[in-house]
């Protein structure tokens, strides 16, 4: 065997090494990243809520809230109810049972709604991550941004504040 023929076939042995460890390694790195999604799935918080009880004019408001998924280290939740907005902040551990809360009156809504609907649902997990569940659930990047945007979107600023939410002190 000549020189030539042994350079190619040394050339052609690391090729097919080359190609066998890139192989791998992306199905590695597949499996990583299936690996973090369940983590992701696994870690983040799901609160459920259910409205109890009658509505009364300038009175706090009652929830039943479950937490479904991770722990929920901050949260919080703007609900319009009747012709009134309340807003209160919540914690929940992991996969929680119902729990009763109570959300103090905030303000006169713009307008008569005739069944609850929450306009602000945001949680905060134990890894720092913040998710709007009225959006279905998206991860909100910059939650003091978000919020205060929210927050103008529903001329409420001044008039609540989550400070477990978006780090920020209480004052």
């Amino acid at each position: 065997m000549s020189s030539a023929q042994l350079l190619v076939l040394l050339v052609a042995v690391t090729a097919g090494l080359s190609l066998w460890s890139a192989f791998f390694a992306t199905r590695a790195d597949w499996a990583a990243r299936r690996a973090i999604k369940r983590w992701d799935a696994a870690s983040r918080p799901v609160p459920n809520i259910v409205f109890t009880g009658q509505v009364s004019s300038g009175q706090a408001i009652e929830l039943e809230v479950e937490n479904l998924g991770g722990t929920l280290a901050a949260g919080g939740i703007i609900v319009h109810a009747s012709d009134e907005l309340y807003a209160g902040e919540l914690t929940l551990p992991e996969h929680a049972p119902p729990r009763r809360i109570s959300l103090r009156f905030v303000v006169k809504a713009w307008k008569r709604q005739l069944e609850p609907q929450c306009l602000v649902l945001v949680a905060r997990d134990v890894n720092g991550r913040c998710w709007d569940y009225v959006d279905g659930g998206r991860q909100v990047k910059n939650p003091r941004r978000w919020l205060s945007s929210r927050l103008r979107e529903l001329r409420m600023q001044g008039m609540v504040d989550f400070p477990g939410v978006t780090g920020k002190e209480k004052r």
